[in-house]
């Protein structure tokens, strides 16, 4: 923080004073503070100077109205409703913190309070409340609302394709780079945590982007979860591709991002050239390269026309189920290095066996756990392939249901069982081990 920079004024709200005067202390350097010992508190003070508050930090239980009432409360308070909020829970629980973002929460820390982790959050938030600030003020020049996406406070994509194809068309002779830029399992995401905590992806993602560019540079949301960007008039390709680089690592590392392991983004990159006279000239090109990061892998970038991008190998596995929960819970939790394929049948799974080697078969996730006869019908069917091709297996079993269990544990080429429900974070865990073997 520069020394001629106004300290800004967080509002700790906690009924502890030992929690209250551990964040005071530690985070005193770098802002001013005021306190509410309750939810009560916190309403009044917001109610009467939501003017002086830049940032507060909510802890979630408290007694009386508790930090979940206060933001709710908080949607209909027109003074409160725009000053971001940072909650303080002693737990990891993706309900309690989907539940927070549902109702507006901006972002999240764990306590006992990490004095670092706090401090980049905070200025993260309130990084992404100035530009906030300064994408309104833009909107006022360029005609507000028509031109930016609600969600993300970016460029729409109707505006980010007339501002790309103005510029193709003024300024031919430049060297222009477009971007597109999508979110790599994004639909696990929503399948496996819900749409709110899809959207707070969204918005992070957003925010990394956003950071990385010029104040002349176009970001915008063309929809769902993919991006563009176009840099405009750049001296030399190398630009462009640092940018790229240092994108894609960014969200990769996640460092102190409150995004789910498993996300990450891939990128196209397409360089202009006097031939490209619009947005869909450059994109359809960006596209293409996109689709060559997908296919290589994912977490990457690629450029139209370089040569050599030829995917990395991947190991297989399969997943019998006709549970949509179940095959995207895994999805989730598989790396990147792995490709799941649903199947439904023997003769399916010996068709995509083909001539790979057990190198490049990681194994076949059998659900059984809604079969009435305990899994003893597909595990007959299975023993004939697992004896041809010594096909790993993992059991996805009903809990509590010892029948399945013991059925499943006296299945030849069994190599472990996971139970249903699947749990997320269990599950990642699980087959992070079990991947590494």
């Amino acid at each position: 923080m520069s020394s001629l920079q106004k300290k800004e004024t967080l509002l700790i709200v906690d009924d502890s004073k030992f929690q209250r005067v551990v964040i005071r202390q530690s985070l005193g350097e770098y802002f001013n503070f005021a306190e509410a010992v309750s939810g009560e508190e916190c309403l009044t003070i917001m109610e009467k100077e939501s003017d002086a508050i830049d940032l507060v930090l909510l802890d979630l239980v408290m007694p009386g109205i508790d930090g979940f009432e206060v933001l709710r409360r908080r949607q209909n308070m027109e003074g409160f409703k725009d000053t971001p909020v940072i909650v303080l829970t002693n737990t990891e629980s993706v309900s309690s913190q989907s539940e927070a973002f549902a109702l507006g929460a901006d972002e999240f820390i764990i306590k006992p309070v990490d004095a670092r982790i706090a401090l980049t959050r905070i200025n993260n938030t309130l990084g992404v409340k100035r530009r906030l600030q300064n994408s309104r003020d833009e909107q006022k020049a360029w005609k507000t609302k028509s031109q930016i996406d609600e969600m993300t406070s970016l460029f729409n994509k109707m505006t980010v394709e007339k501002l790309i194809t103005k510029t193709l068309t003024e300024h031919e002779d430049g060297l222009h780079a477009l971007m597109v830029i999508d979110i790599d399992n994004f639909k696990s995401i929503n399948d496996v945590y819900g749409h709110t905590m899809g959207d707070h992806v969204i918005s992070v993602i957003a925010g990394v982007i956003s950071s990385q560019f010029r104040s002349t540079d176009y970001v915008g949301r063309m929809g769902g979860d993919e991006f563009a960007v176009l840099m405009g008039d750049i001296p030399s390709r190398e630009i462009a591709l640092i940018k790229a680089e240092n994108l894609v690592n960014l969200v990769k590392y996640k460092e102190n991002l409150s995004i789910p392991e498993n996300i990450s983004i891939s990128v196209g990159i397409a360089f202009s050239d006097p031939e490209d006279h619009c947005y869909y000239d450059l994109a359809a090109k960006a596209d293409q390269a996109l689709y060559v990061s997908k296919k290589s892998g994912k977490g990457r970038y690629s450029v139209f026309g370089e040569e050599n991008q030829t995917p990395d190998q991947k190991l297989q596995a399969f997943v019998w189920s006709s549970s949509r929960n179940v095959t995207s819970m895994l999805e989730f939790a598989l790396p990147e290095f792995v490709h799941l394929k649903k199947v439904i049948s023997v003769e399916e799974i010996r068709e995509n066996i083909g001539e790979k080697t057990g190198e490049d078969i990681l194994g076949l996730f059998v659900d059984v756990s809604e079969e009435e006869d305990g899994g003893q019908a597909r595990w007959q069917e299975l023993g004939g392939l697992q004896r041809e091709h010594a096909l790993p297996m993992i059991a996805i079993c009903k809990e509590g249901n010892l029948v399945q269990m013991k059925c499943a544990l006296e299945t030849e080429g069994i190599q472990d069982l996971l139970l249903a429900p699947l749990e997320a974070n269990v599950l990642k865990r699980r087959l992070k081990i079990w991947t590494q073997k």
